[in-house]
């Protein structure tokens, strides 16, 4: 008997419906190689899923991520099942639960390399990517895996690198970035003489609110939102970067959200008298120069992020959730001032058709500091099941806005283009479908 049935006979016995889906996987045309130094080890698809000199030293190093007596682990992957191995070894292990993260990546596997200890543990429960809805902890991700995840599992695997993240997101955006601590402190000033964004929750009498990012897709909304014959019936919300395209066609938002320091560079080309009644609301980390010159109403805010707790409780203003991207104050602002439909509109999260953002030209020169959506080799699905091309911390914003939409049922999320990243829980919208 082959290695590949020795391994299938087992799942067949304990998980049924795994080995049918396993059995059903097409791997002829997969780009697959066995690779020996010390030990032998698989290649698939130009990526190495296991050490080739010492894996019992790798697992290792990957188990020292979980707390010391933990009774239940999930494992993120299959990998070649040393990790499983190493984990079982000890006593205080009552549950693994090992999610598949590359069905053909996993049958690959098991056609090299006899599994049978770890798939005839009784402490093993295999599971497939879409019985598992989120990350549980404590948990083990092999880096491998998070590369070569299918499609069915690009979500999960999002919110596993933003699992994995968190400490470093929190050094460079918590309360420890003491650069950003000083420049709220230099904006002391403003934070106390500027409008709470909090006189704006509950403020609008209007049900249907328009957030516009700056991704491509914005573009092909141009000519209905230049000739938009009801634009009395809707609060228009622009991101920073969304202002400047929106001016080229002669729109005006009723508001601006801005959050990044270097916000004001966005704003060069304006005449900003034409936005005396635009209101701005923004974190106080923007530059002074730029506070100064806006002609409109300021309204302060801060994030609901640990960075705003001590300025909060000397200065107590509206919060806003971000998980680091515009576009979430830019909704939770919608949210809070009354709305019960918000439509997204160049909320891209990707590089549909190659392009990063709507307006200007991408710097695909040596100099650029940022991937292109030529070189980067991060992707999501858009509404068609497509990948499209990204960069890992959109993958982040994505993940965060699907979360927040999930917490809130009394609103209604519409996407604006099926070019874009699927953003679960939003239905699609056509400028065909109307506002009703």
């Amino acid at each position: 008997m082959s290695v590949y049935k020795k391994n299938l006979a087992v799942i067949a016995q304990r998980w049924p419906e795994i080995a049918h889906g396993i059995a059903s996987v097409d791997i002829s045309q997969a780009q697959i190689e066995l690779v020996k130094d010390n030990q032998l080890t698989m290649v698939y698809e130009h990526i190495q899923v296991a050490s080739s000199f010492d894996q019992v030293a790798e697992a290792k190093v990957q188990i020292q991520q979980v707390p010391i007596g933990s009774a239940q682990i999930f494992l993120y992957g299959t990998g070649l099942g040393s990790v499983q191995t190493q984990l079982l070894i000890g006593k205080e292990l009552d549950h693994l639960n090992v999610v598949i993260m590359n069905m053909s990546l996993f049958k690959a596997a098991l056609t090299h390399f006899l599994q049978l200890d770890w798939l005839t543990d009784q402490k093993v429960k295999l599971l497939k990517v879409e019985q598992v809805t989120k990350v549980f902890s404590p948990f083990i991700a092999l880096p491998a895996e998070l590369v070569l995840a299918d499609n069915n599992s690009a979500r999960l695997r999002d919110q596993l690198c933003l699992a994995l993240d968190d400490p470093f997101i929190e050094l460079k955006k918590g309360q420890g970035n003491q650069a950003l601590r000083q420049i709220i402190a230099d904006n002391l000033h403003y934070i106390q003489q500027d409008k709470d964004v909090g006189c704006l929750f509950k403020a609008s009498d209007k049900r249907k609110f328009i957030v516009c990012g700056a991704g491509p897709t914005l573009e092909s909304h141009f000519p209905w939102l230049a000739d938009l014959a009801n634009r009395q019936d809707f609060f228009l919300v622009a991101v920073d970067a969304a202002v400047a395209p929106l001016a080229t066609i002669g729109v005006i938002p009723d508001l601006v959200v801005s959050i990044d320091p270097v916000a004001k560079k966005l704003f060069n080309q304006l005449q900003l008298k034409e936005y005396i009644d635009t209101a701005l609301v923004y974190f106080p980390v923007l530059e002074h120069s730029f506070l100064a010159s806006w002609c409109g109403q300021r309204y302060i805010a801060y994030s609901t992020g640990d960075l705003y707790n001590d300025i909060n409780e000397k200065v107590p203003r509206g919060r806003l959730y971000s998980g680091g991207s515009v576009i979430h104050p830019a909704i939770d602002l919608s949210v809070k001032m009354g709305a019960k439909a918000v439509f997204l509109l160049g909320c891209d999260f990707s590089f549909p058709e190659g392009k990063t953002h709507t307006f200007w030209q991408e710097d695909t020169s040596s100099k650029a500091i940022h991937l292109s959506a030529q070189n980067t080799a991060h992707w999501v699905l858009n509404s068609k099941n497509e990948r499209v091309p990204t960069l890992l911390n959109f993958r982040g914003y994505l993940r965060d806005l699907e979360q927040y939409i999930a917490l809130t049922s009394q609103v209604d999320f519409f996407n604006g283009s099926d070019k874009g990243a699927l953003i679960t829980g939003t239905r699609l919208w056509g400028i065909e479908d109307g506002f009703d």
